[in-house]
């Protein structure tokens, strides 16, 4: 008897191998990136960094990176606002982008958290955490991405709700926080 999560999972894997086939074929039929993002319900770029492949101008060889994982992204983002919810900023401070260590600096961090432990307490879980291009598009779970993204989290705390953005590399490297108000519009990233 076939396991119906593994069937189901199965059948996952085929229609992405025909997704990622589709979109090859238009490609190489001449559509554009901004075609294939309307067809799929995204931008141009979602699109490109889902199924794009960039290539050196100078050589023709393929520009490889190391792709990160929507997952891993997601632990990394629950992982910084447990570190500064819990006051370790040597912990956080190995996670920053040696280029904006200066710019986050333990005094910032902190007392941007003391202000929000004055407006709605301590933080008590995290939920829908989850992972967007800098534009807004949301990123499927099961996608590799390539590029900077934004891992977003819902801090519940004792009295209210606030989101927890963080800006993260293609290193896994935090290049940006930001800590507001579930509905504060717009976003820097």
């Amino acid at each position: 008897m076939v396991d119906p999560i593994s069937a189901a999972r199965a059948e996952l894997e085929h229609a992405r191998q025909n997704l990622n086939r589709a979109v090859d074929q238009a490609r190489a039929e001449g559509r554009t990136w901004a075609d294939i993002g309307k067809t799929l319900g995204m931008t141009r770029q979602a699109a490109f960094k889902r199924f794009g492949r960039a290539t050196n101008p100078a050589t023709g060889q393929p520009i490889t990176g190391e792709n990160m994982s929507v997952e891993q992204v997601r632990t990394l983002t629950e992982r910084v606002f447990q570190l500064i919810s819990s006051g370790d900023y040597a912990s956080l401070e190995e996670l920053l982008h040696p280029d904006v260590r200066s710019e986050l600096p333990e005094v910032l961090v902190m007392d941007t958290w003391s202000r929000v432990l004055a407006e709605v307490g301590a933080l008590e879980t995290q939920t829908d955490i989850h992972v967007v291009l800098p534009g807004g598009d949301r990123i499927e779970d099961d996608e590799q991405i390539l590029g900077t993204v934004v891992g977003v989290t819902t801090l519940n705390c004792e009295a209210g709700e606030v989101m927890g953005r963080v800006a993260v590399d293609n290193a896994l490297r935090v290049v940006g926080l930001l800590i507001v108000s579930p509905d504060h519009q717009p976003l820097p990233f």
